[in-house]
């Protein structure tokens, strides 16, 4: 309930911004590191989500300052771990080393969760990108709980965790013009429903918006 809450608020906001804003991730910030990004995510089948998602983005499209997501870079991030590099002076960097002791770590505590189903919808926005809503009954919240734990970031995130599928990323900090009357009419629309039997840590080059995501651990939930 408190997730489905959150979900409105959101869209409640979005409804009254004026402006979007940038949410590209592949900034020149992130282009200047070397190595890759580590990162814990579902992976969400495009299959499970269509024919609604291939109307919803067809509809996005028409926009110019619309960046849609392509197929395999559709997830829900569960924990960010981080620049994989030798040497991290930064919070967001991590050793080779620690990366693999986190995924030992948390093989453990992804194997005392169930899987589950997850149902994808609405369509829903930020302020700087269209997303699919989450329904799973809490349980990617508390995956990222517990690995957040473990993860031992020393920052505090900015917003509280929320699940959800980006679909597509805003490129410009230009008017909102009708993407909300655009996106509403996928608001109270599910997707497609998918069941998880696994998390992933996969990592992504830097050189390219949407590398692939390549695995470094499967981590099985429990039976």
């Amino acid at each position: 309930m408190d997730q489905d809450e959150a979900y409105r608020r959101v869209w409640q906001a979005f409804r009254t911004f004026k402006t979007l804003a940038d949410g590209r991730h592949d900034t020149a910030d992130w282009r200047s590191h070397d190595g890759v990004y580590a990162v814990c995510v579902v992976r969400v089948p495009a299959a499970a989500v269509r024919p609604t998602l291939d109307a919803l983005r067809q509809a996005l499209a028409a926009y110019p300052q619309v960046r849609i997501h392509p197929d395999h870079f559709l997830h829900i991030a569960l924990q960010e771990l981080g620049f994989v590099c030798d040497r991290p002076g930064r919070p967001d960097e991590i050793t080779p080393a620690r990366l693999e002791e986190f995924a030992t770590a948390a093989a453990g505590r992804v194997a005392e969760t169930r899987p589950f189903a997850i149902t994808l919808g609405g369509a829903n926005s930020f302020q700087d990108a269209a997303f699919l809503d989450v329904h799973d009954r809490g349980r990617c919240g508390r995956l990222h709980t517990r690995l957040f734990e473990l993860a031992a970031i020393p920052r505090a995130p900015r917003y509280p965790y929320l699940p959800h599928t980006t679909v597509a990323h805003y490129t410009a900090d230009v008017p909102v013009d009708g993407l909300p009357a655009t996106i509403a009419r996928w608001r109270d629309q599910h997707s497609g429903t998918f069941t998880v039997t696994q998390v992933e840590i996969v990592t992504l080059r830097l050189d390219e918006p949407y590398p692939p995501l390549e695995p470094y651990a499967v981590l099985p939930l429990g039976r």
